[in-house]
């Protein structure tokens, strides 16, 4: 006697409320912990937003600072020169005394540490006076730096600043600032040129902690380093003008960007200022691991508690759908295995076409629809030809690879979303075609012969020496079949007819003379 086990209703409705209430606290303990990792987030977020402009405001107030003393000092450095100038032009100065054309000349040249003497040279490039009796008079300067500048760029009335050199003069390493020297018919009458120490900048760069700041860089002309800190003597005098920072530095007078180093490796932060109107350039450039240094200390610590908590809240939602997750398993394997057991009792397991069974089922089902809506159904058994010689012939491994062979033909031909093909014996397969008549099936069943005699398989024991297969077609309503085994029946004389003709060939049905129908 067949037995049903079922759950009770009761027993049904309280295993569907536990696990009800489970999923909502499992969803509210997730949206808990999905709250507070957003809170923690957004509260990062700011931290290191107030990181980063903490860093800004005081890369710019020690450019505003650094840069008007650097200003100021070129500023007062090119009076000097100016003065010189224009001394240089009068007449009266020209006219007099070497010594007192000197005191005139150099009277306001300043004087400040940082600052070394001036120098006056001629359009040969000799010196021929400064602001120090030490002086080399004489001295050919005509192959440095700013004197073959004045000589290339003859229009050039600005401020030229050269890149850091030693001074042959002083036996110090300076940058020289020059300015062009003109007769009153505006020839070339020399250069007036003087020099700020490299030890002095490095004392005004050195007041910068460049180890929270950054790295502080002065550029000159043609993006040439004039002083780094920390300091490097391999930078000095490189020139960073192809570098896409700078190219990007010049296009704006200031302001502060994020870029890959102009020296070195990674991404920097630039905070920049143009110094006056010389070409000078004042950058801080900090490394995004030294602005977020201490942000990364709170987050790591903030972290570990979130961390803390949010392992806390799913240990303890992991305990509560252990045993949820438990039964899911149970039932996903009950239902796994179900559906494995309906696959095996409709497959055929070497071709994996329907078995008889599921042949059955099929062409019962096919036959009522069939009977209902006064549609066509056709039917072709397939059946391969002398197929046992072939297993004696070539064994049992040859034979089932045959099989499969012809299986994947008759699904190649067969190949509607409404055909059914299935293995129904040994060697016999067998093919629905719903809403086909006779010649449309005729057609599917020469397709599938011509297909497997096709692939020339080797079969010295069949009439043709290579596979081949009969076919036998049947399809109501030409044939007088009122039901699906009477169809059956008909396709299998079909097919029989085809073997005593030689085999490899299709036969249909002999159509009844009778007017038929279906009758279900």
């Amino acid at each position: 006697m067949a037995h049903n086990e079922t759950s009770p209703p009761g027993h049904r409705d309280r295993s569907w409320l536990g696990s009800s209430l489970t999923r909502w606290f499992v969803l509210g303990n997730f949206l808990a912990v999905a709250g507070l990792i957003g809170v923690a987030a957004l509260l990062l977020w700011q931290m290191r937003t107030d990181a980063e402009r903490r860093s800004e405001a005081n890369a710019n107030s020690l450019v505003q600072v650094l840069g008007r003393d650097i200003a100021r000092n070129v500023e007062l450095y090119d009076l000097s020169l100016q003065a010189v100038i224009e001394g240089f032009g009068r007449t009266d100065v020209a006219q007099a005394s070497p010594e007192l054309r000197q005191m005139i000349l150099f009277d306001r040249a300043a004087s400040a540490p940082g600052f070394a003497f001036l120098l006056l040279v001629d359009s040969h490039g000799a010196i021929v006076s400064g602001s120090n009796a030490s002086v080399p008079m004489g001295l050919d300067r005509s192959e440095t730096e700013y004197f073959r500048h004045f000589i290339a760029h003859p229009d050039d009335a600005d401020l030229h600043i050269s890149p850091p050199a030693v001074s042959q003069v002083s036996g110090q390493r300076m940058i020289m600032l020059s300015r062009r020297l003109s007769n009153s018919d505006g020839s070339f009458a020399g250069v007036v040129v003087g020099g700020i120490k490299i030890d002095y900048l490095r004392s005004l760069f050195a007041s910068v902690d460049a180890e929270r700041a950054g790295t502080v860089t002065l550029y000159g002309p043609e993006g040439l380093v004039l002083m780094r800190e920390p300091y490097n003597q391999s930078a000095i005098g490189t020139s960073v003008a192809d570098t896409p920072s700078y190219r990007r530095m010049t296009a704006m007078r200031d302001g502060s960007f994020t870029g890959p180093a102009m020296l070195g490796e990674d991404e920097r932060r630039f905070t920049f200022a143009r110094l006056g109107l010389e070409p000078l350039t004042l950058s801080i450039a900090v490394a995004p691991s030294v602005i977020y240094a201490e942000w990364w200390h709170r987050a790591l610590g903030l972290g570990m508690v979130l961390l803390g908590l949010c392992g806390v809240t799913a240990g303890l939602t992991w305990l509560l759908r252990r045993e949820l997750g438990r039964r899911e398993q149970a039932e996903a394997e009950l239902l796994a295995a179900n559906a494995r057991l309906a696959t095996q009792a409709t497959t055929d397991a070497l071709t994996g076409l329907g078995n008889r069974w599921h042949f059955d089922e099929v062409l019962r089902q096919e036959w009522d629809r069939a009977a209902r809506c006064r549609r066509p159904l056709s039917l072709i058994l397939v059946d391969a030809d002398c197929f046992k010689g072939f297993n004696d012939t070539y064994g049992h491994p040859r034979g089932d690879e045959a099989l499969r062979l012809i299986a994947g033909s008759i699904r190649a031909a067969a190949n509607r979303a409404s055909d059914m093909v299935c293995r129904i014996g040994g060697e016999e397969f067998a093919v629905i075609l719903p809403e086909i008549d006779m010649a449309g099936s005729e057609l599917v069943a020469e397709r599938i012969r011509a297909a497997v005699m096709g692939w020339a398989m080797p079969h010295t024991a069949g009439p043709h020496a290579v596979l081949t297969v009969s076919c036998g077609v049947a399809s109501v309503p030409e044939v007088s079949a009122h039901k699906a085994a009477a169809l059956v029946a008909e396709a299998d004389a079909a097919l029989y007819a085809a073997k005593n003709a030689g085999r490899n060939r299709v036969r249909a049905a002999e159509p009844s003379k009778a007017a038929l129908r279906l009758v279900s």
